[in-house]
């Protein structure tokens, strides 16, 4: 018997393991292949788009660019990694060579690696600012925002504006720095920014943020009525609420099996009504919150009660 229990026990932990190995795939042998820039570009632009094909079961790729090569590195001018397959950045005149692998928590890819030549444009109008920070189509609670962009080589200042909903410019500020403190106005706004030199100025790169402080208003119980005693496991819970302008709200319900709040049976986003299976012949305590887009959170209701015999 206890031969078998030991032969059973084997056989579950190969399987176990046998299931491990299957969640995330061995990538040392895998390889990964550059689109573009390819070995030996010479680029006309300093806003370059480095990419590369997908390797499967990858979960992030790591990319390297050295100055002028990785073998005589007189800088690592960039060491990130992305979710993506494609990453975006500004280089100055000079030489470089770039490098991406493939990875996941447990191995990676080698390194597929070329080299290119960054040739400045003649025309300083056709460069480009690369807008950094915040993320495309922010939502936020906080109105003051720094605003980030790269460098635009041989530009000697950094126009920007801010656009109301209707694309009306509603604030103008010029900094020869690449960082900018902004105090937004509730609701959306888009942010842009260009570089300029003394006779010419690049296009506009716009991005746009939402702005939200109103917290929503706090929910209203209808059902179950409170100290309510049910016979059905399977509650319907419903309220009310007043949504305000701003983002998107939804509701939450937390329900406890103590007075005090201390034990937390179930906390749900639901919609008005909502069915919940509890357990019987207990005596449970119930409140709401709304949430929205913005991270504001309401009040809560009053708590009330019901038992389920």
């Amino acid at each position: 018997m206890k031969k078998y229990m030991l032969y059973c026990l084997s056989l579950t932990l190969v399987f176990i393991g046998c299931e491990e190995a299957f969640i995330e795939e061995d990538l040392t042998e895998a390889v990964i292949s550059i689109i573009a820039p390819l070995d030996g570009s010479q680029i006309d632009e300093t806003s370059i788009n480095f990419s590369w094909e997908g390797v499967d079961q990858a979960t992030s790729y790591r990319l390297q660019i050295a100055r002028p090569d990785f073998e005589n590195a007189a800088q690592i001018v960039e060491d990130t990694t992305v979710s993506s397959t494609s990453f975006r950045t500004t280089l100055t005149k000079n030489s470089y060579e770039w490098r991406v692998r493939a990875q996941n928590s447990g191995s990676s890819t080698a390194y597929a690696s070329a080299k290119l030549s960054v040739i400045e444009p003649v025309d300083f109008a056709s460069r480009e600012v690369l807008l950094t920070s915040p993320a495309n189509d922010l939502i936020t609670s906080e109105p003051t925002v720094t605003l980030e962009w790269q460098v635009v080589p041989n530009a000697n200042t950094y126009r920007l504006q801010i656009l109301n909903s209707s694309d009306e410019v509603v604030q103008e500020e010029t900094t020869n720095t690449t960082t900018f403190e902004i105090t937004f106005p509730e609701g959306g706004s888009k942010w842009q920014v260009r570089a300029e030199n003394a006779t010419q100025n690049t296009l506009y790169t716009m991005r746009t943020l939402t702005v939200d402080t109103m917290k929503p208003n706090t929910p209203s119980a209808v059902t179950p009525a409170n100290e309510a005693t049910l016979t059905d496991t399977t509650v319907s819970f419903s309220w009310t609420r007043e949504a305000i302008e701003g983002t998107a709200e939804f509701d939450s319900v937390y329900v406890y099996e103590d007075e005090v709040l201390t034990r937390l049976v179930t906390k749900d986003r639901v919609t008005s009504p909502s069915e919940i299976t509890l357990e019987a012949s207990k005596t449970y305590y119930w409140f709401l919150k709304a949430f929205d887009a913005a991270n504001n959170e309401s009040d809560a209701s009053t708590t009330q009660s019901f038992d389920i015999n």
